[in-house]
């Protein structure tokens, strides 16, 4: 329990909403943590979050209460390899990959399991309420991913009927001014190495976040800036922790990126999209999210000049802006559909 003293993780917007509930599935030898609020509450819609590289489902708690305003329901899932979820290697700071196709086959598998389930509309049973995919960096990546090649039943039911991103991982912006066929030699040669650091990584410590020197590198929020340290340096929550991805993660992430740039996938995408870009984002390249927008058939994309890579851990200024556009986006393309976007399970 968290003490009632401590200056920010006792302040309500960073608690778990009412009811809220941590569960486990493992697929294949790797236990996945997700966490969805369990109580009678009747909903309009459900929300999946997929949070970025190193991200734990706590950070996203104050997202889940602007979701439960709205009567939508948050639920999230912990990467495997990050966060409440198992790690692959013996450190668990080392965050490693198994692959991106093998991550999507298991949040495919959590989706079918999981996210259908609370879906089932508590008035009928025999409908399913509307589904939003939602992604941050990595996660946005990865939405992308599954909209083009998981994003239907077994039955051939569309499952997400719409799916937002803050600044999704496109490009990794490191590589923004290299050749992409130098990139891929570059972290090919790296993967000689698979389970060491990347250049320059290191085990998470108290001053992870701050390594780069840059001010305002991930926020401009005070308080929202210090989150993620006073969760890990909470004895609750300290196993949360991860610091810099592996090599064999970054192969993988280039390898993935370069999937999105191929002829005709990002067409593939058949609901509607909308995407956030922080003008300051020094993590991702802007250049490269546009670009994939404009490949996209029907895509929003908002640019919030000055923000930087984290939109939801933004200043008010930066972050309640994006909440309106999201809560917009929904309703002109979710909810004002027949029945506010309920359908029939086959």
């Amino acid at each position: 329990m968290i003490d009632d003293t401590h200056p920010i993780l006792s302040q309500p917007r960073f608690q778990p909403p009412e009811n809220w509930d941590w569960s486990f599935r493992t697929l294949n030898g790797i236990k996945i943590r997700y966490g969805q609020p369990r109580s009678r509450k009747i909903y309009s819609a459900i929300v999946l979050i997929l949070g970025g590289l190193g991200d734990f489902g706590e950070k996203y708690f104050e997202f889940c209460h602007d979701l439960e305003s709205r009567n939508i329901k948050p639920i999230i899932i912990d990467l495997p390899g990050q966060g409440g979820s198992g790690r692959y290697l013996d450190n668990p700071h080392k965050r490693h990959s198994a692959g991106f196709d093998e991550l999507l086959k298991d949040i495919h598998i959590l989706v079918d399991e999981i996210v259908l389930s609370a879906a089932i509309d508590a008035e009928d049973n025999h409908k399913r309420l509307p589904m939003i995919l939602f992604g941050h960096s990595m996660g946005g990546h990865l939405a992308l991913r599954y909209l083009v090649e998981y994003n239907k039943t077994s039955r051939g039911q569309q499952i997400f009927c719409a799916a937002v991103m803050t600044a999704p991982m496109i490009k990794i912006k490191t590589f923004d001014p290299i050749p992409d066929f130098v990139t891929k030699l570059l972290v090919k040669f790296m993967a000689l190495r698979p389970t060491a650091y990347v250049s320059g990584g290191s085990d998470w410590h108290e001053e992870f976040r701050n390594r780069t020197r840059i001010p305002n590198y991930y926020t401009h929020d005070p308080e929202r800036g210090t989150l993620q340290n006073a969760f890990l340096l909470h004895p609750e929550y300290s196993h949360l922790a991860t610091g810099s991805p592996t090599n064999k993660w970054l192969y993988d992430a280039v390898n993935s990126c370069l999937l999105l740039k191929k002829k005709d996938y990002l067409e593939k995408i058949d609901v509607p999209v909308f995407i956030a870009l922080a003008g300051n984002d020094l993590r991702v390249s802007n250049k490269a999210k546009r670009k994939a927008a404009s490949h996209i058939k029907n895509c929003e994309l908002q640019e919030l000049d000055g923000a930087s890579h984290e939109i939801l851990m933004e200043k008010d200024e930066y972050r309640s802006a994006f909440l309106d556009r999201f809560f917009t986006f929904l309703e002109n393309n979710v909810f004002n559909k027949d029945d506010k976007g309920k359908s029939f399970i086959l």
